[in-house]
């Protein structure tokens, strides 16, 4: 057996939620951010009916979950969030406005890993010990500064897909692998002029049913990442809610978080 899970299963399932928001318009696209209610009012579909509908599937079939939620997100939804907090599941730093790390010097990324750890003290009364970087973006740095704020686990690389180890000048960081096929915006997203039209949900859960059978044959992690704003429209959870039903017939899938993961 390529990796030992708990109780001798066969692989591990992550249903993994990075709630947004508006916070990557905030950042990338401030002016947008500023004059566009139509761009605001896409995302704000997130945490106002998406998360609600995920958080009804995962209680009718009694699933863990792990959420990473930006500060933004805390401060602007609060209510949603403790919702989400009050259900259980595990709760991930994902920055303060989905800033692209790669654009922030080494003082300004520790800033924000601070001030995102001070407001999920401040409106939540929790320390995350899991990280999830916006847009999947890791400095070299990275992992070490994320080791210095307490951290236990990262989740945004893809140098494997089983959990990994990466070294920091402050101990080892453990790695919950992602990778952009098992990612729902890419197939999901809308983008003007993108001559790519944005996929059925038939088309994207046959592609990630196809990803659970490999990662249960080589007993791997299947660690879904998917976007309230995306996966909470109607035809999407229903999907999803398929997949879920196919995945839990097979013996041997552990449903885990990350931590438990990591």
């Amino acid at each position: 057996m390529r990796y030992r899970w708990p109780n001798g299963n066969q692989c591990a399932v992550v249903l993994s939620f990075d709630v947004d928001a508006e916070s990557g318009h905030v950042f990338r696209q401030p002016e947008q951010a500023a004059t566009r209610l139509d761009v605001m009012e896409e995302r704000r579909f997130g945490p106002r009916t998406g998360v609600p509908r995920i958080l009804r599937l995962l209680e009718k079939y009694d699933l863990p979950a792990t959420f990473f939620v930006p500060g933004y997100t805390i401060v602007h939804h609060t209510e949603v969030v403790k919702t989400i907090q009050a259900g259980g599941y595990e709760m991930g730093c994902h920055g303060n406005v989905h800033e692209a790390v790669e654009q922030l010097d080494a003082d300004a990324e520790r800033r924000v890993l601070g001030e995102q750890l001070d407001i999920y003290e401040q409106y939540l009364g929790i320390r995350p010990k899991g990280y999830r970087s916006p847009s999947w973006s890791v400095n070299l740095r990275t992992p070490g500064l994320l080791k210095e704020h307490g951290f236990v686990y990262d989740s945004s690389l893809m140098g494997d897909d089983i959990p990994y180890f990466v070294d920091t000048p402050h101990g080892r960081l453990a790695e919950v692998p992602i990778q952009w096929l098992l990612d729902d915006a890419p197939f999901y997203r809308h983008v003007y002029g993108a001559t790519n039209a944005m996929a059925e949900p038939d088309r994207v859960i046959g592609q990630w049913t196809q990803e659970f059978r490999g990662m249960y044959r080589e007993n791997g992690c299947f660690v879904l990442t998917m976007h309230p704003y995306h996966t909470g429209r109607a035809s999407r959870i229903d999907g999803l809610e398929r997949l879920i039903r196919a995945m839990r017939q097979e013996p041997g899938v552990w449903f885990a978080t990350c931590m438990q993961v990591a």
